[in-house]
This record gives C-alpha cells, sequence and structure tokens, in this order.
C-alpha cells in the first residue's frame, strides 16, 4: 500500500498482493499426496479487496491465481473448496464456474466442495462445479434464482419541484434510471432479462443435480434451506464438516492420507484448515520514523 503525506513525502506501508504466493502445509500427511483448500469468502465480484494497511485481491482473482498454481503441481489430487458466501454477480458466478469447470478438464484433478456458514445464490452456482457437494447442517444455501432491482425517486423530485433533463437515442436508453418510473417497456425488457439469467441457473442446477420437475419447481421458488434440508431434496451430496471434507476430497482424488495445503501471501504458523487463504497481513508496520526512506515533494 502507498500512503502520500501532503507536503512531505510518499511512503510505501503494508504489504500488496503484487507478489508470489507460496504453500502452506496445514495438516501432515503419511502420503506425498495433497488437498488444496482454496476459500471463496464474501460476495462474488471482480473488486480488488483493500484497506487502510494492504491491499488483496478480488474473489475472482484470488480464485484464478490458486488455479493456475495447482494447475502445475501433480502432487494436488484434490481441490478443496471453501465456499462462504451469499452470492454476487452473475457474470462473475459464470466466470468462476467456468474456470473451475477449465481446471478440472485440464488437470483431471478434482473439486469437493464444503458449503459453511451460508452458500446461497452465486454460492450454489459455483457449487455446481464440483464433484462432489458437503454442507454443514446447519449451512443456509439455496436461493437459486436472479434479482435485479433499481430505485425509483420520481415522485420526490415532483414533490420538490426538481426535473432531470434527458438527451437519448432509443426509448430503453434510460431505462433503471432512478429519476423516473418504469415503462412497461423497461420493465419487460428487465424482466426478459432476469428471466433469461434464471433460467440458465435452473439448468446448471437440474444437470448436475437431476432433480425431479417437483423439486426443481420447489427450488425455483429461490427460497432458502438448511443443509441437512437441502441434501433430503438432492441439491447437495452429504452434510459433514471440513474436518470429515479433508479425509472425503483425499479419498475422491483416489489418495489416502494427504497433506493439507492452502496457498498464501504470507506464511501464518498458526494457519488451519478454517483459516482464510490468500490472506495477506493485515497487521500494521512497526513505525520508525528515522528508518522510512523521505522523498522531498
Amino acid at each position: 500500500s502507498i500512503v502520500q503525506l501532503s507536503g512531505c513525502a510518499t511512503i510505501n506501508i503494508g504489504p500488496s498482493y503484487n507478489k508470489a504466493i507460496s504453500e502452506q502445509v496445514l495438516e501432515q500427511g503419511k502420503s506425498e499426496n495433497k488437498v488444496l483448500i482454496i476459500s471463496v469468502d464474501g460476495i462474488l465480484n471482480a473488486q480488488p479487496k483493500s484497506g487502510l494497511f494492504s491491499e488483496g485481491p478480488s474473489v475472482l482473482d484470488a480464485l484464478v491465481m490458486q488455479l493456475k498454481k495447482a494447475e502445475k503441481d501433480p502432487k494436488i489430487v484434490a481441490v478443496l473448496l471453501k465456499i462462504n458466501s451469499p452470492g454476487g454477480g452473475v457474470t462473475v458466478s459464470q466466470i468462476m464456474h467456468h474456470e473451475l469447470q477449465q481446471f478440472k478438464q485440464s488437470t483431471g484433478k478434482k473439486i469437493f466442495v464444503q458449503m459453511m456458514s451460508v452458500a446461497a445464490s452465486g454460492g450454489v452456482y459455483i457449487a455446481m462445479a464440483a464433484d462432489h457437494i458437503q454442507a454443514h447442517p446447519s449451512t443456509i444455501t439455496g436461493s437459486v434464482g436472479v434479482i435485479s432491482m433499481s430505485a425509483d425517486i420520481s415522485g420526490t423530485m415532483h414533490k420538490i419541484g426538481a426535473t432531470v433533463n434527458v438527451y437519448k437515442t432509443g426509448d430503453n436508453k434510460d431505462m433503471g434510471s432512478p429519476f423516473k418510473a418504469a415503462s412497461d417497456s423497461d420493465q419487460k425488457v428487465f424482466q426478459s432479462m432476469v428471466t433469461e439469467m434464471a433460467n440458465d441457473f435452473y439448468t446448471l442446477v437440474q444437470a448436475r443435480t437431476g432433480l425431479d420437475k417437483e423439486t426443481m419447481n420447489l427450488i425455483k421458488t429461490a427460497r432458502v434451506f438448511t443443509g441437512t434440508k437441502a441434501k433430503q431434496i438432492g441439491l447437495i451430496d452429504s452434510t459433514g464438516y471440513l474436518s470429515d471434507a479433508t479425509q472425503k476430497a483425499c479419498e475422491l482424488g483416489q489418495a489416502k492420507d494427504c497433506k493439507v495445503v492452502s496457498y498464501r501471501f504470507n506464511k501464518n504458523q498458526n494457519a488451519n484448515a478454517y483459516s482464510p487463504s490468500m490472506q495477506l497481513n493485515q497487521t500494521p508496520p512497526n513505525f520508525n520514523l528515522i528508518d522510512l526512506p523521505m522523498s522531498e515533494s
């Protein structure tokens, strides 16, 4: 990270993710085979994460970065994708699913998903790329569908006597603007796009799970389920815990006694399977003004 001190100097402080990631062993195994844990945490987007003293890759960037490194390691037999996400952008979810599928096809490695507290909407979408999907009994999952919302403050604008002049080509060019009520044409276009995206999602789920029409109709209500209920209706494959998942992922990769590893920018001697991967050291550095490189402004 870079901080500009007004009138005096620019000081580099904190870590950056513009550096190589390295492997850290979380659990020793009796064989050289490995299960790689990759964490998918938070809203699914392509925006880099940033803080006062550090910056990090987006959820999408982090996933692809780790898959590219894992492709080159023949000892990795399976990826354990640990999902804790309420979903996010449709396109980002599709890209992540595509990257996972491409990884499987190009390497022959297996993907085991462990749903954590929440794996809903886009979290379900990316999970559909897995060879096996497991959730905790109390995991919140489901919400299979697409939503688009836009504000309408045209009534408020009218009350305060304010107007917005619009110059456009095409009747729908300003659809979604908060300064106008949606026309019938706007509503039809938006609903058509949402329905098209949702149908793609339903097709993906049905193809992966083989669910019957009645169960798919239940899922299309976009309701959420506990992990236990999701297993009962066939949306996921099993319920269990992360401690189970590491062993099951190893077996899925047709191996035994695997090491459990993760990729990190900075190694953490206390890291374990529950620790997030790809984390930067968030601890602010110790300042010693005498040692700081200064440049005149």
